[in-house]
């Protein structure tokens, strides 16, 4: 018998869709949405981030504005000025959109800097206060796991993560389809046990490969949500290539979470410039 291979969830065709009706919605507009980042420090995988949202914004009609910091740009710049930055930006009428890209060098207080953002701009739904803006990553997810097809309602969900400030806000999110959820993180002595009794697995920890097939349970439905850079040309996942055998449905790096997460960004810029 051939060997079973999960079905792939072609993140790239679905953005697309997303891109191409931003593109019909905002060609209508009479001044076009502007977006943007602000990308602190020489991270080479955070650069290749930026890059790609340029690209998809470009497509879109959006104005894409990128603020290299500490870097030939702006070297040795303090948080100070980040902050100024940002101010600046809340006031400019023609920016609807602010994000910073994280990770960020640890000497800047990343918390900090984000909570500056005036929350009716912040498009990644990262500030405390912001209440209304679903972040990108959480409606890439949700995307995918829709894409399936599946019965979602009464079937468990397992989270690995290390970062409560994202895997808290997807855990609401998904209990809102009808999943059981559970997080943990990847120390957890009893992970593998956790993670084989999963009818959907949720991974974003930025370590190459972590999740082995023999940690996945027959027939579950994998979101690798990390992306790891390696060869300065290459993105692999969280999940290992071999977790296709077990696997209903999953999630590819590339091609799969980042490029839905880059069209939610967008849909969030559009729709913060409807607003005012």
């Amino acid at each position: 018998m051939p060997k079973k291979s999960a079905q792939l969830i072609d993140g790239k065709a679905l953005a697309e869709e997303i891109l191409l009706d931003l593109k019909n919605k905002v060609s209508q507009l009479d001044r076009k949405p502007g977006l943007a980042v602000i990308l602190i420090g020489n991270d080479s995988a955070s650069l290749v981030y930026v890059k790609n949202k340029k690209r998809a914004a470009e497509k879109t009609g959006i104005i894409f504005h990128d603020y290299l910091c500490d870097n030939e740009f702006y070297p040795n710049i303090t948080e100070k000025e980040i902050l100024d930055m940002i101010d600046f930006l809340n006031n400019d009428s023609t920016i609807d959109g602010i994000i910073i890209q994280l990770p960020i060098p640890k000497k800047f207080d990343t918390e900090k800097i984000i909570e500056r953002i005036d929350p009716k701009k912040d498009v990644d739904g990262f500030h405390p206060k912001n209440k209304s803006i679903v972040s990108p990553l959480i409606q890439a997810v949700l995307k995918s796991l829709a894409a399936t097809k599946e019965n979602l309602a009464g079937k468990t969900a397992l989270i690995v993560a290390k970062n409560p400030v994202f895997s808290e806000p997807l855990k609401k999110n998904l209990e809102q389809v009808g999943l059981k959820v559970k997080m943990v993180e990847p120390t957890d002595k009893n992970l593998e046990r956790q993670t084989k009794t999963a009818d959907v697995l949720l991974v974003i920890l930025g370590q190459k490969h972590f999740i082995k097939k023999s940690m996945i349970k027959p027939e579950a439905i994998v979101i690798d949500i990390g992306t790891n850079l390696i060869d300065k040309n290459k993105w692999v996942g969280d999940v290992e290539a071999k977790a296709a055998e077990v696997a209903s449905f999953l999630t590819p790096v590339p091609g799969g979470i980042g490029p839905l997460t880059v069209a939610y960004l967008l849909k969030n810029t559009f729709e913060a410039a409807n607003k005012k």
